[in-house]
C-alpha cells in the first residue's frame, strides 16, 4: 500500500495498521484537501479503473479544511427491505450516527468505508447493498480499533 498524503494529518501508520490483516498489494491511497468552497466535510472514492493507475486500486480521500469538530457522520446499518402487516415490502434504511472528535478519526472512518469497496473489487464481488455493506465494515473496524464505542 502506498499513501500519498498532501495534508498536515499524519495518517500513514493508522491507515496501514487498520487494514494490516487484509491484502493491500498495489493499493494507492491519496489524501488531499477538498476544493475551496466545498460543502462536504469529507469525501472518499474507490476507483476500480483510473487514468495513470494500473489496475485501478486507488482510494482518494478529500477532507475539508473548514471542518469544525465534532462532526456527526451517518452510517447505514440495515438491509433495505421490510414487510409491513399487509405483506407489502417497504424500503427503509436504519442509520447509526457517530460523532468524530478529530480529523484523523474522520479520515480513518471514510478510508475504511472505501477499503470495503476495494475488498469487494479484488474478490470479484459486485453485489447489492454495497454502501450498507461498506458502512457496516467501517463501523465494525472502528469498534475493533476502539475509535467508536460498541452499541
Amino acid at each position: 500500500m502506498i499513501i500519498k498524503n498532501n495534508t498536515r494529518f499524519s495518517m500513514s501508520t493508522a491507515l496501514k495498521e487498520a487494514v494490516a490483516d487484509y491484502p493491500t498489494d498495489g493499493l494507492i491511497i491519496e489524501l488531499k484537501y477538498s476544493p475551496m468552497g466545498s460543502r462536504r466535510y469529507i469525501s472518499g472514492t474507490y476507483y476500480r479503473r483510473a487514468t495513470n493507475f494500473e489496475n485501478g486500486k486507488l482510494i482518494r480521500l478529500r477532507i475539508n479544511r473548514a471542518n469544525r469538530y465534532p462532526i456527526a457522520v451517518p452510517f447505514k446499518t440495515s438491509d433495505y427491505e421490510k414487510k409491513n402487516v399487509k405483506g407489502q415490502i417497504s424500503v427503509y434504511q436504519k442509520m447509526r450516527v457517530e460523532k468524530f472528535q478529530t480529523p484523523e478519526d474522520l479520515i480513518l472512518a471514510i478510508f475504511l468505508h472505501e477499503f470495503s469497496h476495494y475488498l469487494d473489487h479484488i474478490e470479484g464481488l459486485n453485489g447489492r447493498y454495497k454502501q450498507t455493506k461498506a458502512d457496516k465494515f467501517a463501523v465494525s473496524m472502528l469498534e475493533k480499533l476502539e475509535v467508536i464505542a460498541r452499541k
